[in-house]
């Protein structure tokens, strides 16, 4: 894990590239705000990179968080997003910022850096450049579908308009930069990065990256029927993969992000802290669904060993709250369509922990004075507090020195990631290894990540989890796995997947799409047909407003060219 002095220093290094620096040379720029390449450090360029890496995964502070992992991680029951249907869950405005951090800030640095790294024969920061790229321009297909890419970041050139190029296209032009990356960091350099915010200029482990992201790539495309693309070949590619033997296997090996502790000029925090505990209370918009919450506490005899890292509880009485506050605790009216074992309206204690409060899916309802009770993200991965049953409400001053102040990560692609989806293509497309092995050991790596996190603030707490309650939980798990048939396994591969990704919706967007799993996700709060499903999101009202060849989709439901399953696959 990195220094976060180190990363606050960088933060500002990196905005110091943006706003300008004072210069007593007599060849002043005309404007600070205008530095040209070759006023421009590489160091500099690759540090902002990094950075809009992150926040194009988990937002920013100070503009309702809306990076990609959080509107992937409100359809699946991760986090409540608002509804009631699908098509109201998200204005196209909402993905203007995510869209400009991506075109008018990575794609052209990355643009603008190579050139000069080129040059100067700097190959790490290239390849390094070429792996963020990749990472970004599969989740803009991943999320929107077909996406500018090959004329995208021209405006230099004239291009002002530029064109939508096949999501298909653009994962073979992925899958060709993570190639032309490897071979870029088994080149000799002439210096290797100054700030490599991820691994220090390991090689080593950028090659695990890059490998990794191409078995997500074959993952993610082993039921598309495009050229290049399906079954067969992502059989092939997946196992050349495994055999290749560098993947990101250990947690020494984890692909993400440290956020600092600076709450302000800049706030380096991750943005999830912010909109949890700056002082005034959670954020409007910021619940988790009693879905999440309920698979966590309730699904197994005990509580999954994670729980108390994953979230905070302000309180553990719900008596004060009434008909205001949340009007089905008091009036209890199940809807027709949902099934009585679902957590409709709070989280039930039935494994003995109480005081889970979220809301429920597609809930539209205005936000109720229920910051109080509501149950707040904790240590992993944002750096908020551990729950230790002291049931303190966490709001005012003091809230921005909760826990680890902020110092969280966003985990972009962790050990136990890899194992789940060599798990799933072991299951599906019967690619080397055993599966069972597989989802035991993905648990195993997520639980140890979580504990080791939060180490510092659960220790002596007497709430750890022990060994023993581990070894239970997972041989629960695996018993219920050993009884299932097909769908069954598939179901509890994704179910532990889902767990472990808590704050990468991502990838649990992703997986739903393909997978259709879990299938037991609970329905709409408001309404029995929400509507299609989210099989894509819209396109940014800026980018639809600005660029002729774009045109805004009739609905958020176009799969993407990977996700041919039937309509209503997903709901």
């Amino acid at each position: 894990m990195k220094k976060i002095s180190k990363i606050i220093c960088l933060l500002f290094a990196a905005l110091t590239v943006l706003v300008g620096c004072e210069t007593t040379a007599l060849d002043v720029v005309e404007s600070p705000n205008a530095l040209n390449p070759s006023q421009a450090s590489v160091d500099f360029f690759l540090n902002q990179i990094q950075l809009m890496t992150a926040q194009i995964h988990s937002g920013e502070e100070g503009r309702a968080e809306n990076g990609l992992s959080q509107f992937g991680m409100e359809p699946v029951r991760m986090q409540h997003g608002f509804g009631p249907t699908y098509r109201e869950n998200y204005d196209p405005s909402n993905f203007d910022r995510v869209w400009d951090n991506v075109y008018a800030r990575a794609l052209i640095d990355i643009r603008t850096m190579n050139p000069l790294a080129e040059e100067a024969g700097q190959y790490t920061h290239i390849a390094i450049g070429q792996i963020l790229e990749a990472y970004i321009m599969m989740s803009m297909v991943d999320f929107f579908g077909d996406v500018p890419y090959s004329e995208a970041a021209k405006g230099g050139e004239g291009i002002l308009n530029p064109k939508l190029d096949t999501g298909a296209s653009i994962y073979a032009a992925v899958d060709q930069l993570l190639i032309d990356a490897i071979a870029n960091l088994n080149k000799d350099e002439t210096a290797l990065p100054l700030n490599d915010l991820f691994y220090d200029g390991d090689e080593g482990q950028w090659i695990k990256v890059a490998n990794t992201m191409r078995l997500k790539l074959y993952l993610q495309t082993r039921i598309a029927n495009a050229d290049g693309f399906g079954a067969g070949v992502s059989t092939a590619r997946i196992n050349e993969l495994i055999s290749g033997n560098q993947l990101i296997l250990d947690s020494s090996d984890d692909f993400f992000f440290q956020w600092g502790t600076n709450n302000a000029s800049p706030d380096s925090r991750h943005p999830y802290f912010d909109a949890n505990y700056d002082g005034a209370g959670p954020s409007s918009d910021f619940y988790t669904c009693n879905y999440y919450m309920n698979l966590m506490a309730n699904q197994y005899n005990e509580p999954d060993p994670r729980i108390r890292y994953y979230f905070y509880r302000q309180q553990s009485d719900f008596s004060g709250a009434d008909v205001i506050t949340k009007e089905c605790v008091t009036e209890v009216s199940l809807p027709s369509w949902w099934d009585p074992s679902e957590p409709y309206c709070i989280v039930p204690a039935t494994n003995g922990l109480g005081g889970y409060w979220g809301r429920n899916h597609l809930d539209n309802d205005g936000i109720p004075p229920d910051d109080a009770f509501r149950t707040l993200h904790g240590t992993y991965p944002i750096g908020g507090p551990f729950d230790d049953d002291s049931f303190r409400n966490v709001s005012g001053s003091g809230a921005v020195n909760e826990g680890l102040a902020g110092a969280g990560i966003s985990p972009i692609l962790m050990s136990s990631y890899t194992y789940f989806m060599l798990a799933e293509a072991a299951l599906t497309l019967n690619t080397t290894g055993n599966a069972r092995d597989y989802l035991e050991t993905g648990i195993r790596q997520s639980i140890n990540t979580v504990v080791n996190f939060g180490a510092p603030l659960a220790s002596g707490t007497g709430f750890e989890p022990s060994t023993t309650a581990i070894d239970n939980h997972v041989a629960e798990i695996l018993a219920n796995y050993d009884a299932g048939n097909d769908t069954d396994k598939l179901r509890i591969i994704v179910e532990q997947y889902f767990i472990a990704l808590w704050c990468n919706g991502i990838e649990a967007y992703n997986t739903y799409r393909r997978t259709g799993q879990p299938d037991n996700l609970t329905p709409a709060f408001a309404l029995q047909d929400p509507g299609t499903f989210l099989r894509s999101m819209w396109y940014s009202q800026t980018a639809a407003d600005s660029n002729t060849n774009i045109t805004q989709k009739g609905a958020p439901d176009t799969p993407v060219f990977w996700d041919t399953n039937p309509e209503g696959f997903v709901h």
